[in-house]
C-alpha cells in the first residue's frame, strides 16, 4: 500500500507518519526520544510531551515524513457538548 500515513492521536496534537518518505535520518528518534521511540510499540506517542514541543520539533524533519495538526480546545469542548445534548 503505497502512500499510506500512519495516525497517532494525542489530546492536543494528532502526529502523521509517511514511512515512504522517511529517509532515516534520527532526527526525530535523537533529538526527542520521549516522544519518537523505536523500541515502544506505538512507536510515537503524542502525549509525551507538549503538542507546541512536539510540532517545534516535526518541523525539523529533514523529509516531511513527520506532520501534525494542532487539535483547537475550543473545538474539541465544543464537540463534546454536541455529543451529549
Amino acid at each position: 500500500m503505497q502512500n499510506a500515513k500512519k495516525l497517532y492521536y494525542g489530546e492536543k496534537i494528532t502526529v502523521t507518519f509517511q514511512p515512504e518518505k522517511c529517509i532515516h535520518s534520527g532526527v526525530c528518534v535523537q533529538g526527542f526520544p520521549s516522544v519518537f521511540n523505536l523500541d515502544k510499540r506505538p512507536w510515537i506517542d503524542p502525549d509525551a510531551a507538549t503538542a507546541e514541543a512536539i510540532a517545534q520539533h516535526i518541523d525539523k524533519c529533514p523529509s516531511g515524513a513527520l506532520e501534525y495538526e494542532l487539535l483547537d480546545e475550543d473545538k474539541s469542548d465544543k464537540k463534546e457538548e454536541h455529543n451529549n445534548a
